[in-house]
């Protein structure tokens, strides 16, 4: 990884707990504790800054696509990843986004909405395949990952619950989904897919430690 995109990572971070409209660009560097000098060697402006951190979501979806169809080989690991991406943004960051960067804001948000029908549809196939429960909807499935995640996270954010709490209700969250889905217990938790969940929780933590800061 180049200092360039460690930067980067450091900035989403900052920017989806703390925002950006109110920061100039000596503001930026303190908080990624870097020199102005060193900063203005990467970015010019704090548009690009910004723009590099929703080139990174997007990455993101770009690098972990959903499968055209379920498998018991992706089954878990695609699981976990919408779980991640439900989970890389907040209100903050993209109601300042739509308000001052609207063509970015809809590249986003197209982006993920895109990404999340493909996931719809991934359920339906994994539940006509008798990989996970049929019960409910596929459409309820991504409701309640939505309102779980987002719920957990945002008692965070709001200091109703602690950064290790909400640690501990993250893990157990992922468990439960996994446990609840799959249909077939010997394939809850194929190699990598626990490796995969401690990137997780490392990004939780990059983030959501620096609300008080």
């Amino acid at each position: 990884m180049t200092p360039k995109e460690e930067l980067i990572i450091k900035f989403n971070h900052i920017i989806l707990i703390q925002g950006f409209t109110n920061f100039s660009m000596v503001d930026l560097a303190k908080k990624a504790d870097i020199s102005r000098a060193k900063l203005y060697l990467y970015f010019k402006n704090k548009d690009e800054i910004v723009e590099s951190v929703i080139n990174r979501h997007m990455e993101f979806l770009t690098k972990y696509p959903i499968p055209q169809g379920a498998s018991v080989e992706n089954l878990s690991s695609t699981i976990l990843n919408s779980l991640l991406l439900l989970g890389s943004t907040t209100d903050m960051f993209e109601n300042e986004l739509k308000q001052k960067y609207p063509q970015l804001y809809r590249n986003f948000i197209q982006g993920y909405e895109s990404y999340l029908e493909n996931l719809v549809t991934f359920y339906k196939d994994a539940q006509i395949k008798k990989l996970i429960i049929n019960d409910v909807s596929a459409e309820f499935l991504l409701f309640q990952n939505k309102i779980n995640i987002r719920g957990i996270l945002d008692n965070v954010y709001t200091n109703q619950i602690s950064l290790d709490k909400g640690e501990q209700y993250l893990r157990e969250y992922f468990i439960y989904q996994i446990k609840t889905l799959l249909i077939d217990e010997q394939n809850q938790f194929p190699e990598g897919v626990k490796s995969f969940g401690e990137t997780v929780i490392k990004e939780y933590y990059d983030t959501y430690s620096l609300i008080n800061n």
